[in-house]
Parts: C-alpha cells; sequence; structure tokens
C-alpha cells in the first residue's frame, strides 16, 4: 500500500536530506489516493492527485518501508482523504505502527471509531469554519450538524482533550463568530487548533489574502485565556468588530499561546507561511521574553 509522506518528516525518518530550519517533532503522512471532497481552500480538491496539502510537498513511498522507521517516534499523524476505501486503508496502518497515534479524517460512523480507539490516541474531526455558513460555502460536501455530532461523539470514544478541531482563520469569519465558536468546542471536551488561511495555486480561494497577524495573535490569545478559563466570551470587549481588551485575563497569557496548538509534538514547521516571513505558529518553544513582542502584535487597547 503506498502513503504519503511530508518533506520534514521524510528527512526526520533519514529518507531525503534537506536543509531544516525547523525540524518536525511529529511524522505526517496522508493517504493515497483522490479526495472526492471539494473543500474550496484546499489543495487535494482538485480532481488530479495533487503532492501537496497547504504548503507541504508530500511524496510517495510504500507503507511496508515506513513501518520500521515509525517505530518509537513521539507521534505519528495520518491525515485522511475523502475516497471509498479510506477507513480500511487506515485501519491497516493503525494496527501496525507501534508509536503514539493521530488521526485527522472526515466524520466516521460511531463503529468505525470505536474500532479505531483500539489504536488511536487521538483524532481530529475538523470543523474548519467558524459558522455554518462559512461551512456551507466552502465545505459544501459535508454537513455542518454531522461534523458537531461525530465531534461530540468522538469526546465520549477517546475521551476529553483527546478530540481536535482544526480551525482555519481567514475565511470571513468575525472574531466574535471565531472566539464563540472556540468555546461552544471547549465546551464539547474538544480542543480547538488555529491555522492560518493560505491561499494555494489552483483551489477557489487562490486569490484570498491570508488573515492580518493583529487579528491571528488576538484569536491565539483568545483560545488560550478560553482553555485556562480566564475568561467567558462575554468578557471580551469588541470594538468596531475586533477584539479590543481581555481585561486583567491578558496578565494570565503565556508565551505557549503563540506556538502550534494540537496534539503533543505537534509543530507543524511552515505549514502556513513560508521560513522568513512572520510565523503565525511558532514550532519551536518560544522564549518569555519574546512575550510582550507577540502581545504587542495583537494591537489591543490595554
Amino acid at each position: 500500500m503506498d502513503v504519503r509522506v511530508s518533506l520534514g518528516s521524510e528527512a526526520k525518518l533519514g529518507l531525503r536530506k534537506i536543509k531544516e530550519i525547523t525540524p518536525t517533532n511529529t511524522i505526517y503522512l496522508l493517504t493515497r489516493g483522490i479526495c472526492n471532497a471539494s473543500c474550496e481552500f484546499c489543495a487535494q480538491s482538485s480532481q488530479e492527485e495533487s503532492r501537496c496539502l497547504s504548503r507541504v510537498n508530500w511524496n510517495i513511498w510504500e507503507f511496508e518501508t515506513l513501518i520500521p522507521l515509525l517505530k518509537d517516534q513521539k507521534r505519528v499523524c495520518i491525515q485522511c482523504l475523502n475516497y471509498p476505501e479510506v477507513y480500511e486503508d487506515l485501519l491497516e496502518m493503525v494496527k501496525r505502527i507501534k508509536a503514539p497515534i493521530s488521526v485527522s479524517a472526515q466524520p466516521f460512523s460511531l463503529e468505525e471509531m470505536h474500532e479505531l480507539s483500539r489504536y488511536v490516541e487521538k483524532i481530529s474531526i475538523s470543523l474548519d469554519c467558524f459558522t455554518k455558513e462559512i461551512f456551507s460555502r466552502h465545505k459544501s460536501f459535508y454537513d455542518w450538524e454531522l461534523h458537531w455530532t461525530r465531534l461530540k461523539k468522538a469526546v465520549e470514544i477517546f475521551g476529553k482533550n483527546n478530540v481536535i478541531s482544526h480551525m482555519i482563520v481567514g475565511l470571513g469569519e468575525t472574531e466574535k463568530e471565531a472566539v464563540n465558536t472556540m468555546y461552544d468546542i471547549f465546551s464539547a471536551g474538544a480542543l480547538p487548533s488555529l491555522f492560518a488561511f493560505t491561499p494555494l495555486k489552483g483551489t477557489k480561494l487562490s486569490n484570498r489574502h491570508p488573515p492580518d497577524i493583529g487579528k491571528y495573535r488576538r484569536l491565539q490569545i483568545a483560545r488560550q485565556l478560553l482553555q485556562k478559563r480566564v475568561i467567558d466570551p462575554d468578557d471580551i470587549q469588541y470594538e468596531k468588530g475586533r477584539i479590543a481588551s481581555f481585561g486583567d485575563g491578558i496578565l494570565e497569557v503565556g508565551v505557549e499561546a503563540f506556538e502550534t496548538q494540537g496534539c503533543p509534538h505537534c509543530n507543524r514547521p511552515y505549514y502556513n507561511e513560508s521560513p522568513g516571513k512572520t510565523l503565525y505558529n511558532h514550532p519551536f518553544g518560544l522564549k518569555e521574553e519574546r512575550l510582550h513582542q507577540l502581545i504587542s502584535e495583537a494591537d489591543l487597547r490595554f
């Protein structure tokens, strides 16, 4: 069986020599085939098989070759396309990987999730969009209510904080909508993980701009304060549609708010941006002295 491996993961596994600015902590795999979904922000929505997912190139390897190399890795993340045999392919893989496993996939049936939970530690059922309207516009192959239902069921099956929903900032949501949806995800026992929208060549949204760094920083701060239960959505002050103040809650913000959030050891180096540009999600341990600068990028009113 063929499987695709991200460029950084190839380097970590010793399959390819590249100059790494920031090594990946997780091995990222992508299932084979062509995705039947038509998410407008995704390079895999094309009818032709693409080597890209977000900014990352993925090369094909025989899974049998990878098995001994995956042993004892900190984490293996399998990202699933939507095609008829995907569950069978996934199950074959997770049964043979001897390392902590995360899976990012479309909603599976309850029976399938129960079976997966025997081998998989964490699962992502990604809303991607912060509102039903935006979801229906850009992810119309899927159903908003079904995603929410399966996300909540996944929490029952895999346990609290073992279910993730990747969320894309920059698809037209207001900051208040983003805050409210993150709060709902936390309330369901799952974890929102923020991505910045990345315009990709060949997609329907290729001409759309990435989000403003100020907006992204404000939502990173909101995410951390909501997770810590320092604030509720009603504690946030808005001016002209943007977050203006978190009140005294801002005193509880730590540098980890600006690092990649999700599964343990997931740092996704340069998934949203090119090396040398401002980082949306920092893939490495930030030093405390960076905190003031990063908060200042949020352009808040104190």
